[in-house]
């Protein structure tokens, strides 16, 4: 399995402003939010630009269980300019959901250490809480507040002054959800995260289960195991661990969402791929990893008995014309939520293309 997992886990042990489109979800501060039991659907449209082999997803087609949009296209760079496809926003803010927008760096965690300052950023956060108002966006989701890989240095000075930062957005009445990394040495470290402040002034916190491992179908279908795994040469860090490290740290546990990977992969990949392609036949079964209906009914009710909110990423990457003839649309998604629903699971043929029998759930 990938190494900077196990180097983890070894530290781990030695360790909104426009109301017609928040519907009744809102901002509470220090209370718990709503917006935290809610369905969150990762959407990142225009796939079809970068492959054509993936398709391109009218947002008018989401599935009406999307309580809520995260749309992943939009980002800030180092001088708090924005990128940003106004038109693909609109489609999406036209649904009269909430739209939640994620703040990705272009450089990732090194970028906040550059806009950051012991005041937060007010010019920065200015800026986005008047685009928030102009596009008719309920909230922000801040991304990469912790390095993604060991072999980055971790600056401290990130982890105290995005307080203020989030404080100045949450002045304009913004939902305010934080991604958490899950390497167990970043959920434990308050440098990192800071829960004691944190959890009064974030809505929701976005536990990221998802690429946690390599792929590898001899083992396993999928890069996110549920169950705990024996530690060795085919250790997987599964969802069941994550929550166990979280309940050793302050996070309050009453506004997590776990994300539920939705799409296909294969070892060493560089590019999204999708349930389309494995119903038109385009995968190798040997080396793709692909979860079935079953495996996404499981996952979702792992989320409801944490009591948890549920966040489906991409959207885009189910199988959202039916290729393979299964019951409706989007399947993997609508197993997902029978499983967060108490409903029933929807096998389908040619969606179910990997059902071996394996070790871990």
């Amino acid at each position: 399995m990938i190494l900077y997992l196990l180097f983890f886990y070894f530290l781990g042990l030695s360790s909104a402003t426009d109301t017609s489109n928040t519907s009744d979800i809102t901002s509470t501060g220090g209370s718990n939010s709503s917006i935290s039991t809610q369905v969150m659907c990762y959407f990142k449209g225009n796939l079809d630009l970068s492959d054509s082999t993936l398709v391109n997803l009218d947002p008018a087609k989401f599935p009406k269980e999307c309580d809520v949009i995260i749309y992943s296209r939009f980002s800030v760079n180092m001088y708090s300019e924005v990128d940003c496809d106004d038109e693909l926003l609109k489609s999406v803010t036209d649904l009269k959901k909430p739209v939640i927008l994620t703040i990705k760096r272009d450089k990732g965690n090194t970028d906040w250490s550059k806009i950051l300052n012991t005041d937060g950023n007010a010019d920065e956060t200015k800026m986005l809480c008047d685009f928030a108002s102009s596009h008719n966006v309920a909230g922000y989701l801040v991304t990469t507040i912790a390095p993604e890989s060991p072999w980055v240095g971790f600056d401290e000075r990130i982890g105290k002054n995005i307080i203020p930062y989030i404080k100045q957005l949450k002045k304009c009445g913004l939902i305010i959800g934080v991604s958490i990394y899950t390497s167990p040495s970043s959920m434990k470290n308050p440098c990192v995260y800071n829960f004691d402040e944190l959890n009064d002034i974030v809505d929701f916190y976005e536990i990221l289960t998802w690429e946690l491992n390599s792929c590898d179908p001899n083992y396993y279908n999928g890069r996110v195991p549920i169950s705990l795994s024996d530690h060795g040469s085919h250790y997987y860090y599964g969802m069941e661990e994550v929550v166990s490290y979280l309940k050793e740290s302050k996070i309050c546990l009453t506004k997590l969402t776990f994300i539920i990977e939705m799409y296909p992969t294969f070892k060493d990949a560089t590019t999204f791929n999708s349930y389309a392609q494995v119903c038109s036949g385009q995968f190798d079964n040997s080396t793709w990893c692909v979860q079935t209906s079953l495996d996404f009914y499981h996952k979702g009710k792992f989320v409801k008995d944490q009591k948890s909110g549920i966040i489906v990423a991409l959207i885009d990457l189910d199988d959202v014309n039916n290729d393979c003839g299964c019951t409706a649309e989007f399947n993997g998604f609508k197993n997902i939520i029978a499983g967060f629903t108490s409903g029933s699971t929807s096998p389908c043929k040619h969606f179910d293309v990997q059902t071996l029998e394996y070790p871990l759930q």
